[in-house]
């Protein structure tokens, strides 16, 4: 009885079952981890993107018509502006360039041509039965627009042809008036860009983009230049859908660029 437990238990026997124990909690330990990636991979997934793009947009800036009213003793008085811009096209390039998903820049460069339409009247109707007195005046004003700005970029949800974006940033629009343009007839006004759009892939260094921005900023008034206009400077939203062609400098990740070499 004794020889035969000290054949099953000998210590040959014993140190090869425990290297067999050991060596298969091992096997299970490292199954068990490799399916996650580690922090630094996906990191890694990402690289550094830069692209160019020429687009067209559409200038669309609702007129405003704010109104004012005054009433005492003596009568009401009335004072209504209008400050409206005619529609128009004009051209955008922008450089953009993408570090992390949550970071990146667009440095936009456009240029619009329309024509700034000003009105101002005013009215007085007395208390006392008396005709009323208006006053009225209008004019227009040709200008070039140009856009320097600085926005910050941020990727939404994409597929592989498909990528989302939005941007928000500021930057400068300087107003040159068509008419006995000059140095000093440029006005300058403070810009706040923001919008979204989508990309879309026609191959690995071309693209589509359609985005809608939108231009905050104070309206010229040329006050010096053209004294006879009633001009005004009021806030104003100019919306400028826009369509572009985009050619790509680097894709988005390694994992795409593997994917391109393959298909």
């Amino acid at each position: 009885m004794q020889k035969q437990l000290g054949s099953r238990f000998s210590p040959t026997r014993v140190l090869t079952l425990t290297t067999c124990f050991l060596a298969m909690a091992g096997v299970k330990s490292s199954a068990g981890q490799s399916p996650t990636p580690s922090t630094a991979q996906k990191k890694s997934n990402f690289t550094t993107t830069t692209d160019v793009s020429l687009g067209v947009f559409g200038q669309l800036t609702p007129t405003r018509i704010p109104t004012s009213t005054t009433t005492d003793a003596i009568g009401t008085y009335v004072q209504q502006t209008t400050q409206g811009t005619s529609a128009s096209a004009g051209v955008l390039g922008v450089v953009h360039q993408q570090f992390r998903p949550w970071l990146g820049y667009n440095a936009n460069f456009g240029y619009s041509r329309f024509t700034e339409n000003y009105s101002m009247g005013a009215s007085s109707i007395p208390t006392a039965p008396i005709h009323p007195v208006g006053l009225f005046s209008q004019g227009s004003i040709g200008t070039n627009m140009y856009e320097l700005s600085v926005a910050s970029v941020v990727q939404g949800p994409h597929t592989k042809r498909f990528s989302t974006f939005a941007q928000l940033g500021g930057g400068v629009l300087s107003f040159l008036p068509t008419q006995r343009p000059g140095p000093t007839s440029v006005d300058f006004r403070a810009l706040m860009v923001f919008g979204t759009g989508v990309n879309y892939k026609l191959s690995q260094r071309l693209g589509v983009r359609a985005e809608y921005r939108g231009l905050f900023y104070k309206s010229p008034d040329f006050q010096a230049q053209n004294s006879g206009v009633p001009v005004s400077k009021l806030f104003t939203v100019t919306n400028a859908p826009t369509v572009s062609i985009v050619y790509s400098f680097g894709s988005g990740s390694k994992r795409e660029k593997a994917n391109a070499v393959v298909h």
